[in-house]
């Protein structure tokens, strides 16, 4: 009787090259999903690291404000305008009373003109409002609620409430905060020198 031929190795190697392709493919899927379920977990692991260090900055300012205002007779410095340039507030603390200068810029902001750089602070443009202001400000961008129902000029000493906002990051109508985890999440520093956070429509908020 005629014996029925072997499978030669070819024929093999290719059935198992096929599978092995096969595991492969199927192997990247999972790993795919899987990045996919870690990427938002690991995103929001870094910005509760960013949160921590954007109230420590605003935490440091208070402080650097409230020996500021030890120095000179309850008196703050007083800005032009709510938003940026600050050269009041920078020239008042920085070296004597604050430190460094990322201190004055939030690590989660992603907009050029807020983020730290050495232009942005020759400049005076810092990451954060500063409500000790006399006047509103012209950048229709900003809130209608700072622009027209917050009373100016708006100057704070140690007279005041201490649960007024002193500062905040930056907040703009339709557009989400630096804190982008959180819907229209701010974190602010109150003139007692409490530093919270607003997850959610900081106008309501605002004292």
């Amino acid at each position: 009787m005629a014996k029925a031929p072997l499978t030669t190795g070819p024929q093999c190697l290719s059935t198992r090259a096929a599978f092995t392709l096969t595991e492969l493919l199927v192997a990247v899927a999972v790993l795919g999903v899987i990045v996919s379920l870690l990427v938002p977990v690991f995103g929001r692991a870094r910005e509760k690291v960013r949160l921590a260090m954007c109230k420590a900055n605003l935490r440091a300012l208070g402080q650097g404000l409230n020996a500021y205002v030890a120095a000179n007779r309850r008196h703050m410095p007083v800005a032009e305008k709510l938003d940026n340039p600050h050269r009041a507030l920078v020239e008042a603390l920085h070296g004597r009373f604050v430190g460094e200068a990322e201190t004055f810029y939030c690590p989660s902001e992603t907009k050029p003109d807020l983020r730290y750089s050495e232009a942005n602070f020759a400049a005076r443009r810092i990451g954060y409002f500063y409500f000790c202001c006399r006047r509103a400000t012209p950048n229709r961008a900003v809130s209608t609620f700072l622009r027209w129902d917050v009373k100016y000029p708006r100057i704070l000493d140690t007279r005041v409430g201490s649960d007024a906002w002193v500062m905040s990051d930056t907040w703009v109508g339709g557009e989400p905060t630096a804190h982008h985890w959180y819907h229209k999440g701010v974190n602010y520093l109150t003139l007692g020198g409490e530093v919270g956070m607003i997850q959610n429509q900081p106008r309501a908020a605002f004292r």
